[in-house]
């Protein structure tokens, strides 16, 4: 049984999760805060393995109250459930170390696959989250056409994001596998992530540029 408790400041966005689930058999809504005082007293005591925030409505809930939880609760998830942002503000929480993020437009399916992928420790992003990350134009100050992705770098992308290997992209495209490094190598470079950034992009989606 998954336990989760919903950290949101309207009231609206707490009842809708709870309704879509509500018939899940296997996940459980132990709670739900509306501040961060209320957060912190609740995961303290009921220690749910996911908590589903949002950081970014009315200063309710804040990255600091994010990082709180990443570090005295080591054993507790953290899914964000955001309305949609801007990608600079999605990847301030990627380099946080969130590997889970869902916008509110959602489906039911990918927040109840993020729910799952969030409890068992993987990574989930829902599809406009993803697009927002890695869509046609990355940067919109730098309108360049070098900076776009192709459609191949697109498909390579989201296979990657699949967790899919190198030797499994090359065989499932009937391209080699030194094809898909030099994707993988020009996608990072037209994304424009410095070093550090580049780094944690490779621990999110597995890739291994060796």
């Amino acid at each position: 049984m998954i336990s989760v408790l919903i950290a949101d400041g309207q009231v609206l966005t707490r009842e809708g999760i709870k309704s879509m689930l509500s018939d899940i058999v296997d996940i459980r809504i132990i709670g739900s805060a509306k501040s961060s005082a209320e957060l912190e007293q609740i995961v303290t005591e009921l220690k749910p393995h996911v908590i589903i925030i949002d950081h970014d409505y009315n200063n309710k809930f804040t990255i600091s109250d994010i990082q709180n939880i990443k570090s005295k609760h080591i054993n507790t998830q953290i899914l964000v459930l955001s309305n949609r942002s801007a990608r600079s503000k999605v990847l301030d929480m990627v380099n946080l170390g969130i590997r889970n993020y869902v916008f509110k437009e959602c489906s039911r399916e990918e927040l109840v696959t993020a729910v799952y992928k969030t409890a068992n420790g993987e990574q989930f992003f829902c599809k406009n989250t993803f697009e927002t990350l890695f869509g046609s134009k990355l940067l919109p100050e730098r309108e360049e056409t070098a900076n776009v992705l192709s459609s191949r770098e697109t498909e390579i992308i989201q296979l990657i994001a699949a967790g899919m290997t190198n030797k499994e992209i090359a065989e499932k495209l009937f391209l080699s596998v030194h094809t898909i490094k030099t994707h993988r190598k020009n996608i990072i470079k037209k994304i424009g992530f410095t070093f550090k950034n580049a780094a944690d992009l490779m621990s999110y989606t597995n890739i291994n540029l060796i």
